[in-house]
């Protein structure tokens, strides 16, 4: 008789069929196998059945990618859908050098070179240069200048393969903590030539001849990446006796971020050989180090390995520009999507790229420029590429907990719990990204299972967003939240019997060209207009009540038109700024575009609906601000509503804080950038 369960793989359940079988034997109709040593081999019957159904189970779904577990699988499925994951990433930061030449003969040399290799130490790393840099020197005052010199983080690293065509040869990079970004890859036709060829990256075979010097890479056990060269019919073979030569960052990755003093090491010649000590030259910090990210993780693999196969190196569909733009620049964290043609009014023949990065807030117009021109090769007819920012809505939560003095918890240990409790919800909810939506009702649930001695919670939630304004020119600037805002009730306020409602919309502080010395705010007056304001003690004393509009039902606020010039008491300088760094010096750069957030004011507006807010373009970002948490013991008295004072958007005259809520490419820290 053959068994009549071939399901179970518990070893219970194993073990019962075992003695389910044998019972229908005549030699076994009453035996008692659990109190005899036959139970012994039984049990050894059901562990090799269990064992050998875990193996199998587990070799099949090591077969696929959306089941598999060990990453050499995962990689290897990956490799059969060309997608190479991506190393860990050296972390970069960003230096303006100044070297004071000397002369010769009464005259100044015309060059300074850097030789590539280390240049600075900081924060116990090595940073290096990848190539020699040339600068040229003002011969009035004998000073040349090194301007937005990124630096890499790590060691640099060199290995050299002897090709053999009589033996079968495998090319490891035998680094695992190699920056594949940074690998160069030269080929020599023997151990004493000077003479190289420079091997490029194959992306696409599309364009490879015989000739093309060329290789493959892909990543092979251990984290170790493998390098495969052409076979004379795509791309080169090599020869019997050529040398290889590899070089490449070893580097500490995410280790090395948020560094920011740093000392010259570098060496500096000019075109008269003369050597430059660290005391003729001058080091300021421009951005500290930011960018290192660890290995692609194996999450992220099987999230993109099958979405880069369907792109097939070329972009149709606004998914494909999306993914393209991944590879194409690796400080992207996320990216979306859209045409132009799902706007209102439409906008034909463009597709428009917004790119959350991994350590920026905003891309500069040289980066947006160099990503669209990347683009266009993959583009198909005639569609213009634009990358625009993303548009960032801040949420303010404050939040109020109530707790059971019984309940086994003090208030310093449930305010911990809360925190835990908002980065899970955050993580697993997705906030902080695009196509995100915040929901009240999520967040206070994962608040109260986050301390079972917790009783209640509240929440208010207001909005902030924020203008940017062209310091000196007159223009309107208009901001909108994408939902209604609060439309609250008149009251009658003193005894003028005039029917006032309270604002729902407040801006910071701001200096206009016609009271320079003022600082003003506007705030609206309940009926749909903006008005401008300054306080004198506890006393506000309104300048114009036309100053803009609002839109309650759409949450459109239009300011101006209005020339501002500057951010009230945090007002900028408008031409230079001066970065010092504790290790060597200080340095006078003349770019406003280092002014840290640049100038901007904060509006923040109380939506009609707090339960639930939605991304409202697909460019949208909710970002939740890192909440301020009040627990007290029950019976303490709790705001039902929003006070009006929690519209006074004092602390937010720079960028707040947010949620670090971690993803699968490890967001990392905010900060604006010159030179990424």
């Amino acid at each position: 008789m053959q068994p009549n369960n071939l399901t179970a793989l518990d070893f219970e359940d194993i073990k019962s069929s075992i003695q389910s079988y044998l019972r229908t034997r005549s030699e076994f109709t009453d035996y008692d196998f659990d109190g005899s040593s036959l139970s012994y081999l039984i049990d050894i019957l059901a562990y090799n059945t269990y064992y050998t159904a875990f193996n199998a189970n587990m070799a099949l779904n090591e077969s696929f990618l959306t089941s598999a577990t060990i990453r050499d699988n995962i990689v290897n499925i990956a490799k059969l859908l060309n997608y190479v994951p991506r190393s860990i990433v050296s972390s970069k930061a960003c230096l303006y050098l100044e070297v004071q030449t000397t002369q010769v003969n009464g005259e100044y040399p015309t060059s300074v070179t850097l030789k590539k290799g280390s240049v600075a130490t900081g924060g116990n790393y090595i940073w290096n240069i990848l190539n020699d840099k040339t600068s040229s020197v003002n011969q009035t005052t004998g000073k040349a200048v090194f301007d937005n010199l990124l630096i890499y983080e790590g060691s640099v690293v060199t290995f050299s393969y002897t090709v053999n065509t009589f033996a079968k040869q495998t090319y490891i990079i035998p680094s695992e903590d190699a920056d594949i970004a940074t690998l160069t890859v030269r080929v020599r036709p023997n151990e004493s030539s000077t003479q190289f060829d420079i091997y490029n990256r194959v992306i696409s075979v599309s364009s490879i001849s015989p000739t093309t010097r060329s290789y493959f890479l892909s990543e092979g056990e251990d984290m170790r990446y493998e390098i495969r060269f052409g076979d004379d019919s795509i791309g080169r073979k090599l020869r019997d006796g050529e040398v290889i030569d590899l070089e490449y960052l070893v580097t500490s990755g995410p280790e090395a971020n948020n560094t920011a003093k740093f000392s010259f090491v570098g060496r500096i010649t000019d075109n008269f050989n003369q050597s430059y000590t660290p005391t003729t030259i001058d080091l300021t910090l421009k951005d500290k180090s930011q960018q290192g990210d660890a290995a692609e993780p194996v999450e992220s693999i099987k999230y993109n390995a099958p979405r880069y196969y369907s792109a097939q190196y070329r972009a149709v569909t606004a998914q494909d520009y999306a993914i393209i733009t991944k590879s194409i620049y690796s400080n992207a964290s996320s990216v979306v999507a859209y045409g132009g043609d799902t706007l209102n009014p439409p906008i034909y023949g463009k597709v428009y790229i917004v790119i959350k990065t991994k350590s920026g807030t905003s891309l500069n117009d040289q980066t947006k420029k160099e990503i669209s021109n990347n683009l266009r090769s993959y583009a198909m007819a005639s569609i213009d590429p634009i990358i625009v920012d993303p548009d960032d809505v801040f949420i303010n939560v404050k939040i109020f907990a109530l707790y059971d003095t019984g309940g086994g918890s003090n208030a310093s240990e449930i305010e911990s719990d809360i925190n835990s409790g908002i980065l899970d919800w955050g993580t697993q909810t997705g906030i902080n990204n695009f196509n995100s939506t915040f929901r009240a009702q999520q967040m206070e649930k994962a608040i109260t299972l986050s301390n079972r001695a917790i009783s209640d919670v509240s929440l208010q939630v207001s909005l902030l967003k924020y203008i940017k304004p062209n310091t000196n020119q007159t223009n309107t600037y208009c901001v909108s939240i994408g939902n209604p805002l609060y439309n609250s009730a008149p009251s009658r306020d003193g005894g003028d019997n005039e029917c006032k409602k309270e604002p729902v919309v407040i801006s910071g502080t701001f200096r206009t060209g016609n009271r320079p010395g003022v600082d003003q705010q506007f705030e609206d007056d309940g009926y749909g207009n903006l008005r401008t304001f300054y306080n004198t003690g506890t006393r506000k004393i309104y300048v114009n009540n036309k100053a803009g509009t609002v839109n309650y039902d759409t949450g459109q606020v239009c300011f101006g038109p209005v020339n501002i010039i500057g951010a009230g008491s945090n007002t900028p300088p408008t031409g230079s700024v001066t970065i010092t760094d504790p290790g060597t010096g200080t340095g006078e750069i003349t770019d406003p575009s280092l002014l840290p957030d640049g100038l901007q004011i904060p509006v923040l507006f109380i939506p009609a609906n707090n339960s639930t807010i939605p991304a409202t373009t697909p460019g949208t970002i909710i970002n939740i601000i890192t909440p301020s948490i009040s627990v007290n013991p029950i019976g303490s008295m709790v705001p039902p509503t929003i006070p009006l004072n929690s519209l006074t958007p004092i602390d937010f005259n720079q960028t707040p804080i947010v949620l670090d809520i971690p993803d699968l490419t490890n967001t990392g820290s905010l900060s604006d950038s010159s030179c990424f």
